[in-house]
């Protein structure tokens, strides 16, 4: 068999592990995040593939005879890729549930920016939330762990097999419901600090009919709002680091139940 024959099973087995890490990168929050160029992002999966490939080639299938089932393989590690980013990408969300109620309860539910993390428009301090999330995760290095959980999920989860369906659904139903109890948490500074003024309002609308309470409470929930969660705010980047830490579990296919 001379080089150019052995060139397309390399090339076949290289693209396996550049379809699970690439996937994944370019759903990985903050490294997905459209700011970042394509090529870039490429470059970054292209890499880390390039990196991996010598030490994963012992468990990688050779080239099919069939073009379906090359095209099945290749789907399979997509899909792995696909779940793993996602998972990430559901945890960071809680930083954007926490912004939506912080948002709510402050009255600024109307002040609407693009968000670059989630490529649509939400409240203002959800788009707050998540570009300081996307740094949190930058500067904790946790990124680096998607890159060793898809080294680790090759064992547990080898190209060709049958992929347990329902352990991952399991896992992200987990996820989905964490990103909402750990997103209320983090809002609750401001949670209760609003309920707290609404209270008082409708005291003072009590006593003093006369007093256009809502022209008064507005800017006053506003800035105590604000005032709020600008105390807080490194409270809540911190709790955020320890749960992204504590449950990128995710990755390590075994602790996941895949």
């Amino acid at each position: 068999m001379t080089p150019a024959d052995l060139l397309p099973l390399f090339t076949f087995q290289f693209m396996l592990v550049f379809a699970r890490l690439g996937t994944a990168v370019f759903v990985f929050p903050a490294l997905s995040d459209p700011s970042i160029m394509l090529r870039a992002r490429l470059l970054v999966a292209l890499g880390a593939s390039l990196v991996m490939y010598p030490m994963l080639a012992p468990k990688l299938p050779l080239l099919p005879t069939q073009t379906g089932d090359m095209l099945t393989l290749l789907g399979q590690e997509m899909l792995i890729g696909l779940l793993m980013g996602l998972g990430a990408r559901i945890l960071i969300s809680m930083m954007s549930v926490a912004g939506e109620i912080i948002a709510f309860m402050s009255g600024l539910q109307t002040a609407t920016l693009f968000n670059p993390a989630l490529g649509a428009s939400t409240a203002a301090p959800s788009v707050l939330l998540t570009l300081a999330a996307g740094l949190v995760v930058l500067a904790l290095n946790l990124h680096h762990q998607l890159i060793m959980g898809v080294m680790e999920s090759y064992t547990s989860l080898p190209p060709g097999t049958t992929l347990p369906t329902s352990g991952m659904a399991e896992a992200v139903t987990q996820l989905v419901a964490m990103a909402f109890k750990v997103g209320v948490q983090l809002s609750a500074p401001v949670l209760l600090t609003g309920f707290l003024a609404y209270l008082m309002f409708g005291i003072f609308n009590r006593l003093i009919p006369q007093l256009q309470v809502f022209f008064v409470a507005m800017p006053l929930s506003i800035g105590l709002s604000l005032l709020v969660l600008a105390g807080s705010l490194s409270l809540i980047l911190g709790l955020f680091a320890g749960v992204m830490q504590d449950n990128l579990w995710l990755f390590n296919m075994e602790d996941a139940g895949w």
